[in-house]
C-alpha cells in the first residue's frame, strides 16, 4: 500500500519507468537470482545422493549394484577404432592420448592437426595417440562418405550417432570418456581439447613431469614432493565459483527448474583439460551417477565434486586466444581461437623452431 501511495505522487512518466523497470527484470529472468538455494548450503549432489567408491567397486567386480546408473552412454558407434591404443610393448605404454573434439565438416581442420601438435611422430622416445571426437550432422550424407575416406586412412576416428551441436557437448564429452576408459586402460594421460585450438605438445610433457610447479620449475630449483598431483591429475583453467545465467536471452541460460542453485560447483573449462588415468576412470564413474546438464564443463565440476577431485588450476590453459608473440606463447600448453587452421599451423612452425611446441 505504502508503494502504491508512493508512485501515486510521482509524476507519470517516473512511473512509467519504474513499471518498465520491473516488466524488464521480472521477463529477463533475472528476479530469480533472488529465489535461488543457496550453493553453500543447500547443494546436494546432482544425482543419487551416496558414495561413489562402493559403486565403483561393485560395478568393477560385476556386482549389481545398490543403485542402477542414471546417466548411460548409450549411442551406438559409427567407428570406434578399438585398436587406437594398442602398444607393441606393454612396458612402454602411451604417454598422453590427444581427444580432439571435432566437427563432421571440419577435415582440413584435422589434417593441420595431424600435421602439427596431433602428430603421432612428434617424438621418438614418447608414445603419443591422437583420436577425433565426433557426432553425426543431418542430411549430410556427402559429408560421411568423406569421413568413411577419411577414417580409412587414418583410422583415427570415433563417431556416434548422437546429434553434434552446441547442447550435445555433453553427450561428445561422455562419448570421450567412455571411450578412453574402455578402450585405453594403459594410458597414462588424457589430454580433451576442442580443434580450434592451440596446442603444445613440448610444454604439454614439460607439464606433465611436474604439474604443480609449471613453468616455474624450468627455470628455478624446485623438489616436487607431490607426487599425488600426477596421479589424480585434473587440470586446466578452473573456474572457482560462478553463477547460472539467468538472463533468458543469454546462450548460457539457466532456470530455477533446470538448476536451483545460486552457483556452479568448481569447474574447468571444457575446451582443454588433461586427466590421468585414476581421475579419468573417477569421472567416467561419477557421470553414470550424475544427472545429465547441458553443458559439459559445468556437468564435468558436478562429477568432479561427487568424485572428490581436485581441480588443478593453470595459467597457461588459455581459454580465450592469447595475444601471440614467440616469447609469448613460450609457456602455453593450450590457446583457444584459432578458428582458421592455416594460422594456427604457422604459429606452431614458428614455435616448434624455437623448442616450444
Amino acid at each position: 500500500m505504502q508503494l502504491l501511495r508512493l508512485l501515486y505522487r510521482r509524476p507519470l512518466p517516473t512511473i512509467l519507468s519504474f513499471v518498465l523497470l520491473l516488466w524488464v527484470f521480472v521477463s529477463s529472468g533475472l528476479y530469480q537470482h533472488f529465489f535461488a538455494l543457496s550453493f553453500k548450503t543447500e547443494y546436494k549432489h546432482w544425482g543419487p545422493n551416496m558414495p561413489l567408491q562402493p559403486l565403483i567397486q561393485q560395478i568393477k567386480e560385476k556386482i549389481p549394484p545398490d543403485i542402477l546408473p542414471v546417466n548411460e552412454f548409450k549411442h551406438k558407434f559409427i567407428y570406434d577404432n578399438k585398436q587406437k591404443c594398442e602398444v607393441r610393448d606393454k612396458s612402454e605404454p602411451i604417454t598422453f592420448l590427444l581427444l580432439v573434439k571435432s566437427a563432421l565438416k571440419n577435415f582440413n581442420v584435422r589434417d593441420v592437426i595431424r600435421q602439427t601438435w596431433g602428430s603421432e611422430q612428434r617424438f621418438s622416445d614418447v608414445i603419443i595417440r591422437t583420436v577425433f571426437l565426433l557426432g553425426v550432422e543431418p542430411d549430410a550424407q556427402h559429408l560421411q562418405r568423406r569421413l568413411m575416406q577419411e577414417n580409412s586412412q587414418h583410422k583415427d576416428i570415433i563417431q556416434a550417432d548422437f546429434i553434434d551441436e552446441y547442447f550435445n557437448n555433453t553427450i561428445k564429452t561422455m562419448m570421450g570418456h567412455h571411450w578412453a576408459y574402455h578402450n585405453c586402460p594403459d594410458a597414462k594421460y588424457f589430454f580433451y581439447v576442442d580443434d580450434d585450438y592451440y596446442v603444445s605438445t613440448r610444454n604439454t610433457l614439460r607439464f606433465l613431469k611436474d604439474p604443480m610447479n609449471y613453468p616455474k620449475y624450468l627455470y628455478s630449483f624446485i623438489i616436487n614432493t607431490d607426487k599425488h598431483s600426477q596421479e589424480d591429475l585434473y587440470a586446466g583453467y578452473v573456474f572457482p565459483s560462478s553463477r547460472p545465467k539467468r538472463w533468458v536471452l543469454s546462450k548460457w541460460y539457466v532456470s530455477l527448474e533446470e538448476y536451483p542453485y545460486s552457483h556452479y560447483p568448481a569447474y574447468i573449462t571444457a575446451g582443454a583439460y588433461i586427466l590421468s588415468r585414476k581421475s579419468l576412470e573417477t569421472l567416467y564413474f561419477a557421470e553414470l551417477y550424475t544427472k545429465f546438464f547441458r553443458f559439459d564443463d559445468i556437468f564435468m565440476g558436478m562429477c568432479a565434486k561427487k568424485g572428490n577431485l581436485h581441480l588443478l588450476h593453470q595459467e597457461e590453459f588459455h581459454y580465450h586466444k592469447k595475444t601471440y608473440s614467440i616469447e609469448g606463447y613460450k609457456f602455453t600448453i593450450a590457446s583457444h581461437g584459432f578458428k582458421d587452421p592455416d594460422e594456427m599451423h604457422r604459429i606452431w612452425e614458428e614455435q616448434r623452431s624455437v623448442g616450444n611446441a
